[in-house]
């Protein structure tokens, strides 16, 4: 009879408030962390990584024309260099175009022109396509891990 209580308890699941480890989520985990980071260094190379590829040229070329658009209307490009709250948003917000950033601040040849409407508006085309690229880089993070599709 005892035999019969302990083939049972053995085979029974963990108690659920226990997580079960695997030795796949760390590595599945590290795997995901990278290709947040391709994605945000390339705008949609963390979605093309997973064969996304879909997504992968709609990110690409969306932020890539946000970037060059706002730049031709000569938007405001932030630097490190910030005298208050407003240029470190600004400045984490362009950052987040990844290796686009470089493209921006190349194609600034003339200066930010932000006394005429076009300026302002290249300014926040530069921020919109900095935190679209940084969410699609949260998707591709997110997808990675199994959460999203």
């Amino acid at each position: 009879m005892s035999e019969e209580i302990q083939e049972t308890s053995a085979a029974a699941p963990p108690p659920e408030n226990i997580p079960a480890t695997t030795g796949a989520q760390p590595s599945r985990e590290n795997r995901a962390l990278a290709l947040a980071v391709a994605g945000w260094l390339l705008p949609g190379l963390g979605h093309a990584l997973q064969r996304m590829w879909g997504r992968a040229v709609v990110v690409f070329l969306t932020v890539g024309l946000l970037v060059v658009g706002g730049a031709a209307m000569r938007g405001n490009v932030f630097t490190a260099r910030g005298n208050d709250a407003f240029d470190t948003l600004g400045y984490a917000a362009d950052l987040g175009t990844g290796s686009f950033y470089l493209l921006a601040r190349a194609l600034e040849d003339h200066g930010a022109d932000v006394s005429h409407a076009g300026g302002d508006y290249g300014t926040r085309f530069l921020a919109t396509a900095g935190v679209l690229n940084l969410l699609a880089a949260l998707h591709a993070y997110e997808a990675a891990r199994g959460r999203k599709a």
